[in-house]
């Protein structure tokens, strides 16, 4: 993967994906009593900020790629991201909404658990291949997508807008 200026991009073999907004997000609550880290992540600051700067809204994302270090991971992070409220995360996800032609695809190249454990950089990685367009039979719709990544029990987040056009 490059990094590299718009200018530079178009000389490229590969089409270039923009990062159209990017931010963090520290909630500093592991180990407060009152804080349950499994239910509460960071990604609730980063995922408006990296959305504010790309000038778009939620509703806007296409599909995401979730750092997914654990099953529930992706679910908590869904509802920290406002996809769906608080606690209504299991119920979005089985109706369907993440798979191939749902409403919103996420993890298309099987996440961390179904593919390849580069901790934060499968979901980047999975993000580049589908803002080229280049994700074969499991190519899904990819105006904006959602990049996330988090540590440090869930305290602590960043969130990538990504799309293959510039802003």
């Amino acid at each position: 993967m490059i990094v590299t200026s718009a200018k530079r991009a178009r000389d490229l073999k590969q089409p270039p994906v923009y990062i159209r907004g990017f931010a963090q997000g520290h909630n500093h609550d592991t180990g407060q009593a009152d804080h349950d880290p499994y239910v509460h992540t960071a990604g609730a600051l980063s995922a408006p900020r990296a959305l504010a700067m790309a000038g778009a809204k939620v509703g806007d994302v296409s599909q995401c790629q979730i750092y997914d270090c654990y099953t529930y991971t992706v679910i908590v992070t869904l509802e920290d991201y406002g996809f769906c409220k608080k606690g209504e995360g299991g119920s979005f996800v089985e109706g369907g909404q993440l798979g191939p032609g749902g409403a919103l695809p996420t993890n298309t190249g099987g996440g961390e658990l179904s593919s390849f454990y580069m901790w934060g950089m499968t979901p980047v990685s999975e993000a580049v291949i589908q803002g080229r367009g280049q994700g074969g039979e499991r190519q899904a719709p990819n105006d904006l997508i959602m990049v996330s990544g988090n540590g440090g029990v869930l305290a602590y987040h960043s969130t990538l807008v990504l799309s293959p056009e510039a802003a």
